[in-house]
């Protein structure tokens, strides 16, 4: 069972530092921090064992949070914080009407609010009012589809603050202040102007909204409401208590299609400081007044919390009423004290994410997108926390499409495709977690089909994450692909892709043993077991490019499989393991099939699939839609690059420019491919300024102003990855060099702060066309190589003021580094 307190985790989680293997052998057994703090009132005071706390972040950055601005980040990174505060100010959203369609199955219009653990969507379509919808992490049951059921994370509970009868006045604004992670709506009446300033706080799931008036205002009589839908399939409950008005829900009913996952979320709201002076409730909602005078701020503060636990469990749930009381006696604890110190953990966070890197690149509508996509990747999931959904934490009614559930075929992990780049791989753990998590499921149904390893099925639930993992079965001595977990045999090594960049970005080789290497492995036995030998080549059969396919060697299947067996090759000489293996992987790789071409308009192409069997998608090659012809090679299958295959690059630009896929006009590329085309473009060397300027024009045809993020009819928050569009633009880190503007318009100034693989934070500036120098910090150690940025063919490396010894050769300078120290090299 697991109550929320955060850090929270499922009642079986992964806490790393496991024995190397796979299944239950991945799969921690330790208790969350928020079942330890229930005994002391569920007081947050530490993360899961193992895992990087957001706590251990913000209580870092707290640290240093009293020196003057722009000093205590420049010590970690040498990010300026006082100019990134600059840049945040100009690029975040602002409305001056209220907001329409904040209520959607889809990707909400509202502004955002969470902390990885619970989420508000803040927005209403009156100006007399404002409304905070809740969403909790671990808050997933079954959902109506149609006439049937799914599984989906589900809506907890709104919170709407009004002025009942007042009248409206002109001057009504909301806007999001990206540096503060803070939302902040001015509602005006006659004769007083209200403003709210709301946030989450970062070490408890609490809303606090701040409400104020200028002095000499005139009073005004607010309400504070809290309601929860009456959906007899959700049981729900209403009221006040203590002075504090709550709801309670449960996911799912006796006879309303029942669920594995049983879970349960409370809120309760009441004034710090003050009482209400009056209160009432239904049997769904719990109403409290007050009287806000000029000049005399008040604070209202919401505390979540719930409980999750598989129907298996042995352990008591938690009722309703228990975790309602809960929250109501945490609210009874806080007061000034407690706010201010939230509010300085909560700063020193938000600094801290800030600072973990930076990019300026004198384009506001591309630092608009870049910084909103990094807030709600901030936003959306922290260490510890369940994976966000679809949806992030911001469900806004209970049918959410597709459930919310985490799509392996591209959307779940493209959330994360700048999210490594950027020095935040900390903020994959949830996912990192559910994956592993969920091997021991998966690797049993491929044995029941007759095959060795694992493959996956195309979507999960976080329902796993509170079960214990099943014991492993017996490979079956037939082989049936139809029983195979999915169509798509790409999905398992999808999924383990963010697992890879995790140890391509940070060296941790504790994980690459423990954690990595086993599923690596297991990936791998997948793949050959799979193949067919066709008398010259490997095969792959029956799998499929898109969905719904029967299909032969997809381009996504053979890059995939390239990218498992080639980080093994890599990984086993690290750890030292495997040699007898190396062979057999180095002979697989050198006959597995080519990537699929032909030609189209007189040019070679990369095809789909070399076979296509799918009445949907009958075509290899597919103008106009998403570019799942070259994820495989490219990207995120990361299998050619600037400087590698000169024919793979060129039959890349030659399928780019046959598609013409570019976000703006109907079909996939605009429906799902926004993160897919711009990363793939910028890591084959598109012409720069085109790629520049095609970049900005899908952004403003997705754009939606009211909360300043993309959207795309196939998906939601994983929008966000097209971030990586603009790192690689800027800085690349393939075939183990790292390459600076590598795709950047020569006669743009710009510059950054980003990771490249190996652990190297590199830091340059191109001005006036030419780079001066590059900043190297190294965080694990090692040798780095550099494709120097100026046409001299020199360098030199000085480091803490002394000379270092380097190499150079064929445009290339690699020197040796010691973990924790900055290199600069110069020409």
């Amino acid at each position: 069972m697991s109550t929320n307190e955060q850090p929270q985790v499922g009642r079986r989680a992964l806490l790393g530092g496991t024995a190397a293997g796979i299944g239950a052998a991945l799969v921690g057994t330790g208790a969350s921090a928020a079942d330890a703090a229930e005994a002391a009132d569920l007081s947050w005071s530490a993360a899961p064992a193992g895992q990087d706390a957001i706590a251990g972040t913000a209580a870092a950055a707290a640290t240093s949070a009293a020196t003057p601005a722009g000093t205590a980040a420049a010590t970690a990174t040498g990010v300026d914080w006082s100019a990134v505060q600059t840049q945040l100010a100009a690029v975040g959203p602002s409305v001056t009407a209220p907001i329409s369609g904040v209520v959607t199955n889809k990707y909400t219009t509202g502004m955002l609010l969470g902390n990885g653990y619970f989420g508000a969507v803040v927005g209403d379509s009156s100006a007399a009012q404002q409304t905070y919808h809740f969403g909790f992490h671990t808050f997933w049951g079954n959902a109506r589809n149609g006439t049937s059921w799914q599984n989906s994370i589900l809506a907890a509970s709104t919170l709407t603050i009004a002025a009942p009868g007042a009248a409206t006045a002109s001057g009504y604004s909301m806007k999001t202040d990206l540096a503060g992670a803070a939302v902040t709506t001015v509602l005006a009446f006659s004769g007083v102007k209200v403003t709210l300033r709301s946030w989450t706080a970062d070490q408890d799931s609490v809303l606090i909204t701040e409400i104020s008036s200028p002095a000499g205002s005139s009073a005004i009589k607010l309400s504070a409401q809290q309601v929860v839908a009456s959906d007899a399939a959700y049981p729900s409950a209403g009221g006040v208590t203590n002075g504090a008005v709550w709801t309670t829900r449960q996911n799912n009913a006796s006879g309303y299609s029942p669920t594995t996952l049983l879970s349960t979320v409370a809120s309760a709201t009441k004034l710090v400081g003050a009482a209400f002076s009056g209160t009432s409730s239904t049997a769904v909602s719990g109403a409290g007044t007050f009287t806000l005078t000029g000049g005399s701020p008040v604070t209202l503060v919401t505390v979540l919390r719930a409980a999750a636990q598989d129907v298996s469990a042995t352990t008591t749930m938690p009722t309703p009423t228990s975790l309602r009381d809960k929250a109501i006696t945490k609210l009874a604890s806080i007061d000034a004290a407690w706010l201010s110190s939230s509010q300085a953990t909560h700063t020193a966070f938000w600094q801290d994410f800030w600072t973990r890197s930076n990019i300026a690149v004198g384009d506001s509508q591309l630092e608009s997108y870049y910084f909103n996509a990094q807030y709600v990747l901030g936003s959306a999931t922290r260490s510890g926390a369940t994976p966000p959904s679809l949806w992030g934490m911001w469900p806004t009614n209970d049918t959410p499409s597709w459930g919310g559930r985490y799509f392996l075929n591209y959307n779940e992990e493209a959330l994360y495709y700048g999210a490594f780049s950027s020095n935040r791989a900390d903020l994959s753990e949830p996912y990192r977690r559910l994956i592993y998590t969920e091997v021991p499921w998966q690797q049993n149904k491929t044995a029941a089909a007759g095959y060795q390893g694992t493959a996956f099925q195309r979507s999960l639930s976080p329902f796993h994450l509170f079960e214990t993992a099943p014991a492993p079965v017996t490979v079956a001595s037939t082989k049936d692909y139809t029983k195979l977990p999915a169509d798509q045999k790409s999905n398992a090594t999808f999924a383990a892709l963010p697992l890879i960049w995790h140890w391509e970005y940070t060296r941790d080789q504790t994980y690459l043993q423990n954690q990595l290497y086993p599923l690596l492995k297991q990936l791998d036995a997948f793949w050959r077991d799979f193949a067919v030998w066709d008398g010259t080549r490997w095969v792959f059969q029956h799998t499929s490019a898109h969905e719904g396919g029967d299909d032969t060697n997809p381009n996504l299947d053979l890059g995939f499989a390239r990218k498992v067996v080639n980080t093994l090759l890599q990984t086993s000489v690290i750890l030292g393991v495997d040699a007898s293996l190396r062979p057999t992987w180095q002979d697989f790789l050198t006959k597995l099939s080519a990537y699929p071409t032909g030609t189209y308009n007189g040019v070679t192409v990369f095809y789909t699939a070399e076979v296509i069997n799918n009445p949907q998608l009958p075509d290899k090659f597919e103008p106009g839609n998403q570019p799942i012809n070259m994820e495989g090679v490219i990207f995120p299958g990361e299998q050619c690059s600037i400087g590698g295959d000169a024919n793979l690059l060129q039959y890349a630009i030659n399928s780019l420019t046959q598609m013409n896929s570019w976000g703006v006009t109907s079909g996939g590329n605009s429906n799902n491919g926004f993160p897919k085309e711009f990363p793939i473009a910028a890591r084959v060397g598109w012409p720069a300024e085109d790629l520049f300027q095609k970049f900005k024009a899908a952004i403003a045809h997705l754009w939606r102003s009211s909360n300043d993020t993309v959207f795309q009819g196939g998906g939601g928050i994983e929008t966000t990855g097209s971030t990586e569009t603009l790192n690689s633009m800027l800085m690349q880190s393939e075939g183990g060099v790292v390459r600076v503007f590598p795709a950047w318009p020569t006669a743009r100034n710009a510059s950054f702060t980003l990771l490249a693989k190996g652990a190297f934070l590199v830091s340059s500036a191109i001005s006036g066309g030419s780079v001066a120098s590059v900043g190297i910090t190294s965080q694990a150690g090692g040798s780095v190589t550099l494709v120097l940025p100026w046409n001299t063919g020199t360098a030199a490396v000085t480091a803490n003021g002394s000379s270092v010894p380097v190499t150079v050769s064929g445009g290339r300078a690699t020197f040796a580094t010691t973990a924790g120290t900055t290199y600069k090299v110069t020409p």
